[in-house]
């Protein structure tokens, strides 16, 4: 409520006028209104606040409470009178209330205030004095300097310091006018007094800047102080003092400063923005110390030149870990085609390292116009340059490079490289396609946990006109009550899985991915003439791309005489994504007479059966068939992975003895919970039973399987 009556009134002093605004605050401060309101009208005055509503300022900044808010008020109320209330409340006011008129006084330089504030420099508290110098050193000029400096010396010790800071306010005011050489005076005079180490640090600051181009000795002085904190003043200095001065005598510095100060120096030349710099910093990035070098490579990657090219790119070679990184981080920024160009030419280089970077920083600067190089450079004798080659040909190399790259496969020895580069390349050529939509189940209704209706048969009688779908109660009814729906729909397209949810209103447009089939032409045409390494690669590519005509050739590969490509080719049928390997895996487990292939065709088998476009009733036939043979817990595991897919009690029923099998009730729990969230209102006794034997160590899962049990026992029917 409090909140609300605040914006009313911010919008009520939006309407009225300034000086409306202004009869408001004063009526406030003159009435019995409480501190907190009159705090807030002094707020408004010093918006809107005119000589007329000084009067009702005065009295305040005798209020211990009103006092700073009247102050931060009239601080803000241009003209003399504010300036002669606070200087009649100098004469009545002491301790705090005295110290805050002043500093207030010197907020606004009220010059006309001068002869009180030098009195106050007397004043027997050493706050009110300090107060004061800080006040003549706001207003500054001749006057005030002539009143403190005298002081540096003079002054009760705590003083001292606030008459220092005063003459360095003076001090910067004459700089700031023009006036160096008064400057050059203040702030000599504060540093040879004995004033705390601060202020002659902020002294001997003002006195390089003023001196300009005759205070570079001064600064040098203090880049070679011992003391860290003039050491540190110097390299701030440096930074704000211009002109090549400066720059010649940080360079003339480095030369027999220690390797740290030398880094510090070059950090300041590029701050600067030095053109100077560059030849000291690929000096420095050469050779020495790592934390060094470091900070050159930094300095190079922020001068942005490319000249600096072939010393990150020899840097970019050596072992070292993080000056390598820090090297080819620094060229993967630096802009313009001489620097591609020169990546290139390294990698047509005689070093082997150099080749192998400039690989590498062909792929992260997409040097695509590389591509014949590369191609070569993946021919290279040296394993890690062939390496590198083959890895950014996966992440430049397009359709184009499929025909030259297949070459280079038949006869490198990296053929896992290339293996890998070609299923990288597949991977980004692979695209969303519309094919066989076979729709396996499809739910319509308040998702996950409402009311729901099995629409499976109407969204398959939809898709045999369309391939997208709305989820609409025009298309499914109403089966929730009103409430907002979802429709979640597993499908598979050309034989691949996929599952897609959306809102209701929304459309589902069922898609599969495929490598282009020009891509799956070229590696099937490659296997017939390829040699056994290749081949071998070939498989695990055939396998990244999918699809019917991929498939083919595995499963002819797995009839090869050669023993290595039989193997691997039944290997990867048993490994294949999409169901339309199934067949395959059948066959393998009925006829392999080795217990290797068994486990392997099972596991395929398993992973399988609930992608398949057939009913959960003939899946769960397939599953049990299937896990009547198995021995291992590892297959039990991919079972249960398996039955956690398919949403019916039967399924449930299924995994609920392994709930208490101390080995496999993690992933027993998984899948009951799986399954109870998708049958939870269908089913609610056989819910309730699982998860009250749900026991995992997962306190999400956890959760979910209580919530679960608590929707179950109030979905069940009352008895």
């Amino acid at each position: 409520m409090a909140c609300a009556g605040q914006f009313r009134a911010a919008a009520a002093d939006a309407q009225d006028s300034p000086a409306e605004r202004q009869r408001q605050a004063i009526a406030i401060l003159k009435s019995d209104a409480p501190p907190a309101d009159k705090a807030l009208a002094c707020k408004k005055l010093a918006v809107c606040g005119t000589t007329d509503a000084v009067p009702a300022l005065a009295p305040l900044l005798a209020d211990e409470k009103l006092a700073s808010w009247a102050r931060i008020a009239l601080q803000a109320i241009p003209g003399p009178a504010a300036d002669d209330a606070l200087g009649d409340a100098m004469g009545k006011l002491q301790g705090k209330l005295l110290i805050g008129v002043i500093n207030s006084i010197g907020v606004r330089r009220a010059s006309k205030l001068f002869d009180k504030l030098v009195e106050k420099l007397k004043d027997s508290d050493p706050d009110v004095a300090s107060a004061a110098a800080v006040a003549l050193g706001r207003i500054g000029g001749a006057p005030a300097v002539k009143a403190l400096e005298p002081l540096l010396s003079r002054a009760p010790t705590g003083v001292r310091p606030a008459v220092a800071e005063g003459c360095i306010l003076c001090a910067e005011q004459f700089l700031a006018e023009g006036k160096h050489a008064d400057a050059v005076k203040v702030y000599d005079a504060v540093r040879n007094a004995k004033v705390s180490k601060q202020k002659t640090v902020e002294a001997t600051r003002g006195a390089i800047l003023a001196r300009r181009a005759e205070g570079v000795p001064l600064l040098v002085e203090q880049l070679r102080s011992s003391d860290k904190a003039f050491f540190n003043i110097g390299l701030r200095t440096a930074r704000e003092l211009p002109g090549r001065e400066v720059t010649q005598a940080l360079l003339a510095e480095m030369e027999h400063a220690t390797p740290q100060r030398q880094s510090n120096f070059l950090l300041v030349l590029a701050d600067r923005g030095d053109a100077e710099a560059l030849p000291a910093a690929l000096k420095a990035a050469k050779s020495g110390a790592q934390a060094q070098r470091l900070v050159a490579i930094s300095v190079l990657d922020r001068l942005n030149n490319p000249a600096a090219v072939p010393v990150l790119l020899a840097v970019a070679a050596e072992d070292d870990a993080k000056l390598a990184q820090a090297a080819k981080t620094a060229l993967m920024k630096l802009p313009g085609a001489g620097v591609d160009a020169a990546i290139v030419a390294t990698l047509k280089g005689p070093d082997e390292n150099g080749r192998r970077v400039a690989a590498e920083l062909v792929a992260l600067r997409r040097v695509t116009g590389a591509m014949p190089d590369l191609l070569k450079a993946a021919e290279d004798s040296n394993s890690a340059v062939a390496v590198a080659s083959f890895k950014a040909l996966g992440e430049l190399a397009g359709t184009d490079e499929i025909p030259a790259l297949l070459k280079v496969l038949m006869k490198t020895p990296e053929t896992t490289a290339a293996e890998n580069a070609l299923s990288a390349i597949s991977a980004r050529l692979t695209r969303p396609v519309t094919g066989n939509v076979v729709i396996q189940k499809a739910v319509y209704g308040d998702l996950p946990g409402g009311p729901t209706a099995d629409v499976t048969a109407k969204v398959a009688e939809l898709v045999k006109t369309s391939a997208s779908v709305t989820a609409s109660n025009k298309n499914f009814g109403d089966p929730a009550g009103g409430r907002v729906k979802r429709l979640r729909v597993e499908y598979t397209v050309n034989g691949a899985p996929g599952s897609k949810t959306v809102g209701e209103n929304e459309t589902v447009t069922f898609t599969a991915t495929a490598a282009p089939p020009a891509f799956v032409d070229a590696l099937c045409g490659a296997m017939a003439q390829a040699p056994v390494p290749a081949k071998l690669a070939l498989l695990g590519v055939l396998r990244s791309a999918g699809g019917p005509k991929a498939l083919a050739a595995v499963r002819a590969a797995s009839t090869d005489a050669n023993t290595e490509i039989k193997e691997t080719a039944l290997r990867t049928l048993c490994d294949w994504q999409t169901v339309d390997a199934m067949p395959d895996v059948i066959q393998i487990s009925k006829t392999a007479t080795d217990r290797k292939w068994k486990i392997l065709a099972l596991r395929g088998q398993l992973r399988l059966i609930p992608q398949q476009p057939i009913g959960a009733e003939q899946k769960l036939a397939q599953l049990k068939d299937a896990m009547a043979l198995i021995e291992r817990p590892e297959e039990k595991r991919v079972a249960l992975a398996a039955l956690g897919e398919i949403a019916t009690a039967d399924s449930l029923a299924m995994v609920m003895p392994y709930l208490d099998d101390a080995g496999l009730k993690e992933e027993a729990s998984i899948a009951a919970v799986a399954i109870a969230q998708k049958i939870v209102n269908r089913h609610p006794r056989q819910v309730a039973a699982a998860m009250q034997k749900v026991s995992t160590s997962d306190l999400l899962l956890a959760k979910q399987a209580r919530q679960l049990l608590q929707q179950s026992r109030k979905a069940a029917p009352k008895k």
